[in-house]
This record gives structure tokens, sequence and C-alpha cells, in this order.
């Protein structure tokens, strides 16, 4: 297939958004994942002249051969864009089927709001129920995880905001973003630990001890690497590299293993008396803690659910 020259651009986006519907996004969707267009079919359910006539569709209307047949499909390096386009489009589109439901359902609208530990033990339900109380028709969707995790849900379009650490990832990514509170992290062990009941902890006499360590490479994990370079003394040993905080409550109680927590789940845990939190500070950490969302989704239903997170932080606070 002959590609469009780049004068056409203009043209080509007008020819694009006349002929290409949900269903030929869908179709492309699963070609891409089956690689074969009689496997696509099957999975679609329709015949396989009808896949291929679909695909020449897209091809025709993207001026570009976004596969390269053969046994089996080889994406071209056009088809990437055009996936990504269909990913985005679907996405959008079943969200807003899902807010038309959830408004026929007496609601008003829906947010999917991805969440780190930090946030999760005390403000995020502070701001379920303040929007429960305030604007009881916003349905809120929650979902916990690691950043990194978080990151990719958001950029596939499946959630609308993050309550994130604003490291130099949230701060560089383009995307509107907001202050909520400043959250240091805390070295913590378990109650029977020989640190525990120490008046003074040296980076020293932490480096001793075995360590429940973050991901590598993640913000946290340079954080807590430079932190011991800053006191001249080298990594410990890890016990075991681990982001699941439910493990890591059992493995401090059940080894002298010391690891690092947000200063906010530090603090609930010290007060349970489930874990001791240390007098250590890290040198350098990973940044407050804030929202981050797409401003050209920032509808009144979301600037609600914003100005909820800011208010249970105590706000207002600035971008």
């Amino acid at each position: 297939m002959k590609q469009r020259p780049v004068g056409s651009a203009d043209a080509a986006a007008g020819q694009w958004t006349r002929r290409i519907r949900l269903r030929h996004l869908e179709v492309l969707q699963v070609i891409a994942r089956h690689g074969s267009l009689t496997s696509a079919a099957a999975a679609l359910g329709i015949t396989q002249p009808a896949v291929s006539q679909w695909l020449a569709d897209i091809e025709a209307a993207a001026g570009a051969r976004l596969f390269e047949r053969g046994q089996r499909l080889r994406p071209t390096p056009y088809a990437a864009p055009i996936l990504a386009h269909a990913e985005r489009v679907l996405h959008d589109a079943g969200r807003a089927l899902a807010e038309v439901a959830s408004i026929r359902a007496g609601g008003s609208g829906r947010v999917r709001v991805g969440t780190m530990s930090v946030a999760a033990a005390s403000l995020v339900p502070e701001v379920v129920l303040r929007l429960r109380a305030q604007a009881p028709g916003i349905e809120v969707s929650l979902v916990e995880d690691i950043a990194v995790q978080l990151w990719g849900r958001f950029e596939r379009h499946e959630l609308d905001v993050l309550v994130t650490r604003l490291d130099a990832r949230a701060l560089g990514s383009g995307q509107p973003h907001r202050r909520l509170f400043a959250d240091r992290h805390r070295v913590v062990c378990g109650p029977n630990h020989p640190l525990a009941r120490r008046k003074r902890v040296a980076w020293r006499d932490a480096a001793r001890y075995p360590w429940l360590m973050p991901t590598a490479g993640t913000p946290l994990y340079e954080a807590l690497t430079a932190t011991f370079a800053a006191a001249g003394v080298a990594p410990p040993q890890a016990l075991i590299t681990s982001v699941s905080a439910t493990a890591n409550v059992t493995l401090f109680t059940r080894t002298n293993a010391l690891g690092v927590q947000s200063g906010a789940l530090a603090a609930q845990m010290h007060e349970r008396g489930t874990l001791v939190a240390l007098p250590l500070t890290l040198a350098h950490d990973t940044g407050d803690v804030g929202l981050v969302w797409r401003d050209r989704e920032a509808g009144a239903v979301l600037e609600a659910v914003l100005q909820a997170f800011v208010d249970a932080s105590g706000g207002p606070s600035g971008a």
C-alpha cells in the first residue's frame, strides 16, 4: 500500500473520522491480539473475509499498511499509534456508557481513582464519606496499587485520577497536579526487634539487619540507597524485594528485618503496636502526596472529587 505524503495529514484526519467506527477499532484490537485473521474471525464470531474487509477499511482510512501478511500477521511501525488510539477511544466509550448507566440509576457520574497506600488508610475513606454526604450521586471506583502499576493504568485511560507521590514522573508528565500533604517515609520494624526500644539509631545500626527492599529502580529504592550512601554505609542485605503491605507486616513481626513505609501508614501501625517506627529519616525522599489527572477530562464530577480530596487533606493547596 502506498503511504500518504506528510502534507495530506489534515485530509487524512478528516477521512479517518468519517470512515472509522468503534467496530473498526474493536476488530483491530482483536486482530493485533490474535495475530491471525482466521483466529480473529473466530473470536469475533464473524467470517474471515469480513475481518479482512474491516482491516482493509482501517488501512485505507489510515493510508498505511498496519500488518504485514503471512502465516502470522506482523504489525508494521504504523500499527502502534493506531492501536494506542483504538485503546483510548474504546476506554473513553466504555466510560461514557458507564456514566450514562450511573445517571440512569439516579447517580451523577463515575470517577475511577487509583491510590497508593500512603493515602488509602485514612485520606481516601474520608473523601468517600465527604462525597457520600455532599454529592451522593457520584460513584467512586477505587484501585490501590504501587505507583508504577497505577501509572500504567492511568496511561491506558483505566483511571481518571491518581493519588500518588509528586515525584519526577508526576511533575514531568505534563498532566495537571495538586499537592495534598507532605509525608516522609519512616523506617519500621517489628515490636520485638533489637532496635525497637532504642532512642537513638544510626544508619550503620540499621545496615546490620536484613531489609524488605522496595523494587529496584523505583524512586523509593533510589531514595533509600542514596540515604545509605550519604551515611557512608553500604546498602543492606535484602531479605526480599516486596511491596506487599500484608506480607511485609508479617515478615516484620516474625524476623529482624527492617523496611520503609509511608509516614501515614507507619504512624497507624505504630499506634496499634503492630510495628515500631525508628528514629531514622531518609536523607532523600520521594516527594509530597498529591493528585494527578487529565485536564481534558476535568468535568464537574471530577472537579467535585478533586475538591473533596483537597478538603479532606486540609486544603487549599496549590498546583
